[in-house]
């Protein structure tokens, strides 16, 4: 099957709100956000991102409850260029601490209320109720090459320790594509 190798997630999101810009992209009980509220959203974020100095192969850490901001946050990250690491608010606070710090996390992203799963975080914290305020910075965005990482994954640490897993985009665009 052959596909263009050369675009990202970000390249078919972009060209589908574009092509639909009206459609509904994400819906969470009762929020639904077209893909041109979802685009503009995320490019505010990443703009935002990309203002701390955080880069391509950069983390950020994502810490939510299930809700319409998993992927504002997410996509806003991959649009920055960063990889997310996505956090799971059921694991234990050692645990969450210890991925983002092996991750080296350059921001978090979070729901106020889950910030006492991490007491021991000082870095920057964007909170999730505050990213439909953002400005629009005057920030340029690249897009992610496809060899660029997507995100950090980890395992449930059964050996006592989590192990990380990378996935880069050309990962992620293949196994779509597929």
């Amino acid at each position: 099957y052959s596909y263009n190798r050369e675009k990202t997630i970000i390249d078919l999101f972009r060209e589908q709100a574009n092509k639909t810009p009206e459609n509904i992209a994400v819906i969470y009980q009762n929020k639904k956000i077209t893909y041109r509220e979802l685009d503009s959203i995320t490019e505010k974020l990443a703009k935002y991102i990309v203002s701390f100095g955080i880069k391509a192969e950069d983390a950020v850490s994502i810490l939510v409850n299930k809700s319409e901001k998993m992927p504002i946050c997410s996509l806003g990250v991959l649009k920055s260029g960063a990889a997310y690491e996505p956090l799971d608010p059921t694991y234990p606070s050692e645990r969450l601490e210890f991925m983002m710090k092996d991750a080296n996390a350059k921001l978090l992203i979070a729901d106020e209320e889950l910030l006492p799963l991490i007491p021991n975080y000082n870095g920057p914290v964007l909170l999730t109720k505050d990213i439909d305020k953002l400005e629009n910075k005057n920030v340029l965005l690249n897009n992610p090459k496809p060899e660029d990482l997507f995100i950090l994954l980890y395992t449930s640490g059964s050996t006592g320790i989590p192990k990380g897993c990378m996935i880069e985009h050309r990962n992620v665009s293949a196994f779509s594509n597929w």
